[in-house]
């Protein structure tokens, strides 16, 4: 028998939790992103800021097997879906390479604009309003703070997106109780 599309939805909501994992992961690390700057020279935080995102999802993997998170659906289309919109990131890899040699003050400002825009397909994936939160205060948030507050950005930019990610977390954590809510009423 196939399954709807509302089926796999479901299906990878249930299994994956919406990811949240990985949002937790994020708000860590920026967490600890926005301390770097009064124990390291720039030269070293600008490069943490480049290759350390590269620590998030493995660390979301991690949290995801220790929460009970299966992030790694492999026998729902949409988790292969997932997958592949999170990886054109590596693409921008290159983007930060030449902000970092360029300009490498606007570095908050650059990752957090592409890192956050890049949650937008989750929204529909996951049917997560928590998503759409998520992708625009970060976006907004690194465009502002990163933008504007340039001098203070290594610290705001990644204090919002701990921010941001945290709630969006626990925006998901609700949605994922209202959901459940709503399945044992319809099963009642």
């Amino acid at each position: 028998m196939s399954k709807t599309l509302e089926n796999l939805q479901s299906e990878i909501i249930s299994e994956s939790k919406k990811g949240y994992p990985i949002l937790l992961s994020g708000s860590i690390v920026f967490l600890i992103f926005a301390f770097l700057p009064f124990f390291l020279p720039m030269e070293v935080v600008y490069l943490v800021w480049i290759f350390g995102l590269a620590v998030i999802f493995p660390f979301g993997l991690l949290l995801g097997k220790l929460l009970g998170v299966n992030l790694l659906s492999t026998n729902n289309p949409l988790g292969t879906l997932g997958g592949v919109v999170a990886f054109p990131q590596a693409f921008f890899i290159p983007v930060f390479i030449i902000v970092y040699k360029h300009i490498p003050q606007y570095l908050p400002f650059t990752i957090g604009l592409l890192g956050g825009s890049h949650f937008l397909p989750y929204m529909w994936i996951y049917k997560s309003k928590a998503y759409l939160f998520v992708t625009f205060a970060t976006c907004l948030a690194s465009l502002i703070l990163g933008g504007w507050f340039v001098n203070h950005a290594f610290t705001l930019v990644p204090l919002a997106i701990f921010l941001v990610y945290g709630w969006g977390v626990l925006f998901i954590l609700k949605e994922l109780k209202d959901e459940k809510v709503v399945q044992n009423t319809l099963s009642i």
